[in-house]
């Protein structure tokens, strides 16, 4: 059995991607989170120390500090996903690779204008089903995605065919979620 995927890539698809990629499967919006609690209730305890000179503004400062960072740091992410956007030229859907799956061994191949790679299905890290797309992880830090918009099926078979070649441990359907 095999199936061929082409990626036409467009801003949606990219940025749903990324937000997915950074921000729930690297849950790096932690690090904001915290640091924004941490001085919110070091900020609190100050507010309720304000008979001693200075606590309030001290309060106000942490609380300032605490909360504009993470507003910079997702203000910054998002600029950046733009800027991204614009740099790929995905303001209209290309085509950006052309992925062939097989139930062989070796049965990723992935080929653009330049290059043609090929892995082995055992060597994939992870796949993740969306609505309108399946992230397949090579490692932890590469993926590819593939858009299920020409599968006839809405990607029924693909996604069987990434099951039954990885295993339900390394396939998550996040459609159920």
């Amino acid at each position: 059995m095999g199936m061929t995927v082409y990626t036409f890539l467009d801003k949606e698809t990219f940025r749903s991607f990324t937000i997915f990629d950074i921000l729930k499967r690297r849950r790096y919006w932690k690090s904001p989170v915290t640091f924004a609690a941490i001085l919110s209730v070091c900020a609190v305890v100050c507010f309720l120390l304000r008979s001693i000179d200075g606590a309030v503004l001290l309060g106000v400062v942490l609380l300032v500090v605490g909360l504009g960072m993470p507003v910079v740091y997702f203000i910054t992410f998002f600029h950046s996903l733009r800027r991204q956007v614009k740099l790929q030229h995905l303001e209209e859907p290309r085509l950006v690779y052309t992925v062939d799956l097989n139930d062989t061994s070796e049965g990723i191949r992935i080929k653009n204008d330049k290059e043609q790679v090929s892995y082995r299905w055992e060597m994939a890290y992870h796949a993740y089903r969306t609505w309108g797309c399946v992230y397949l992880y090579i490692t932890q830090d590469r993926a590819f995605i593939l858009k299920l918009d020409d599968q006839k099926d809405g990607g029924d078979a693909l996604w069987a065919l990434a099951v039954k070649m990885m295993g339900d441990g390394k396939c998550t359907d996040l459609r159920t979620r």
